[in-house]
């Protein structure tokens, strides 16, 4: 009796497509984002899809969207980074993963005032220092007001705040106008409402003359900077040699100096403006040192996992590895690491702007300086001695990115005028006309040729 063997059939493959919230952890860490970004990511989605019911989120639109972020925006106890990392995280699932390309999602207010004034500043790219300082202003108007909200109040109410700005707090006129700038941004761009004329008790702004030193006592202040092993002695001379604010000189990233052109690239300035300046040849050698040094520590930092950067804008999402590239470090990097609180990443961000601060005020002491001097008295100096050699105005106005060039005229105080005429030594007409009043009308210089001057004992 022949037996016949049951024939076997195949089983079923056991391999299972990678699920969504996998795909998503993978495919960041391919794109560039760290292991914690995606994992971040992955999580947003997570609450995205447990917030509708565990439905997919293809069966989703920008209804659910809306709905989602605006959960996180009243649930939330920091907003506003909680709202554009969801937003970042859903972007990236619908057009990433789901291949789904959806128009811009909606982005919600949150309920608390203060956070609506932040967000409104960072939707119109205003600086950092712009929003936290409308901010503190708005917290001084609802606390001077007894809590009550702006939007119970009114003109009136704006106008009895100013006055006792200057009647009681004896504020400077600046100061003044920053708060009524800062009042009228509260209500006309993030309230939306329209207030009629502020007539409140105003100062006029003095005319102040900015602190100059010699080129004798800026040598002996620059001699005196110490710290950081030499890098705020060479940031000091930045300030000088190439007329820099302080912020700006602290932001520089790598690929701004431009060793071989001798000129520095001053990315998103006072106004969001770009500018070229000119690098010092006094300190060439230096920066290039510095440079190969930067260079040794971003491989280390590579070699370690932890070279990421904090990126402008959207940078960060359109192009994420550019934040481990050489070229977007920061120039002036701290020597120790620190986290992002917005990404989370680990990296290197610039020198406080305050550690340079105290550096050169500390030099002022040691060289023993009668002046009252800081970071912004190098940059006056360095336009004051160019207006003595009798270089053009306009042109200084670029080189310090000056939007008009009434501020630029400020440095011609330095001008000694000839005091012939009151002694009755001769006659107006006999003297040759000032260095002032001969440069003003001068074609100004194109920035490319402003490297070639050079500040005195270079």
């Amino acid at each position: 009796m022949n037996s016949t063997s049951p024939v076997a059939e195949p089983r079923p493959s056991t391999t299972q497509a990678p699920r969504l919230l996998d795909q998503v952890v993978s495919n960041a860490e391919q794109k560039g984002h760290s292991h914690d970004a995606a994992v971040s990511m992955a999580d947003w989605c997570r609450r995205y899809v447990l917030f509708h019911g565990k439905r997919h989120p293809r069966e989703l639109g920008l209804m659910e969207i809306g709905a989602f972020l605006r959960h996180v925006a009243d649930t939330e106890k920091d907003p506003l980074p909680r709202i554009e990392l969801a937003r970042d995280s859903l972007d990236f699932l619908y057009r990433q993963i789901l291949h789904i390309a959806l128009p811009e999602l909606p982005l919600p207010r949150p309920p608390r005032l203060l956070d609506q004034v932040r967000q409104v500043t960072r939707v119109r790219h205003y600086s950092r220092r712009t929003e936290d300082c409308y901010v503190q202003w708005a917290t001084r108007f609802i606390c001077f007001h007894k809590k009550r909200h702006p939007r119970d109040m009114g003109t009136a109410e704006v106008e009895i705040f100013l006055t006792d700005l200057a009647v009681h707090g004896h504020v400077s006129a600046s100061t003044q106008n920053q708060a009524l700038a800062a009042m009228l941004y509260l209500y006309g761009e993030v309230l939306g409402i329209e207030l009629s004329r502020v007539d409140a008790v105003r100062a006029k702004r003095p005319k102040r003359l900015p602190t100059v030193l010699s080129p004798e006592e800026v040598r002996q202040l620059l001699d005196a900077v110490d710290g950081g092993e030499g890098v705020f002695r060479l940031m000091a001379g930045l300030l000088y040699g190439a007329g820099l604010r302080r912020e700006e000189c602290c932001r520089l990233r790598v690929h701004d100096l431009d060793l071989q052109r001798t000129q520095i690239v001053v990315r998103h300035g006072k106004g969001g403006k770009d500018r070229v300046v000119m690098l010092p040849r006094s300190l060439q050698a230096e920066l290039e040192r510095h440079m190969n040094w930067r260079r040794d520590l971003h491989e280390r930092d590579l070699s370690d996992g932890l070279a990421r950067v904090a990126l402008p804008d959207a940078l960060a999402r359109k192009f994420p590895k550019a934040a481990q590239e050489l070229g977007w470090q920061f120039f002036f990097a701290s020597r120790q690491r620190s986290r992002d609180p917005k990404t989370g990443d680990v990296g290197r961000h610039h020198i406080d702007t305050g550690s340079l601060a105290r550096a050169v005020v500390l030099a002022r002491r040691r060289a023993k300086l009668s002046h009252r001097v800081g970071c912004h008295t190098l940059r006056h100096s360095f336009a004051t001695h160019l207006v003595e050699r009798g270089i053009d105005l306009r042109t200084i106005q670029v080189m310090l990115g000056h939007e008009s060039l009434e501020t630029t005229m400020i440095y011609t105080h330095a001008l000694t005028p000839d005091p012939s005429p009151i002694r009755g030594e001769g006659r107006i007409e006999d003297r040759p006309a000032s260095p002032a009043r001969s440069t003003c009308c001068r074609t100004p210089l194109m920035p490319s040729f402003a490297r070639r001057l050079r500040r005195p004992g270079d």
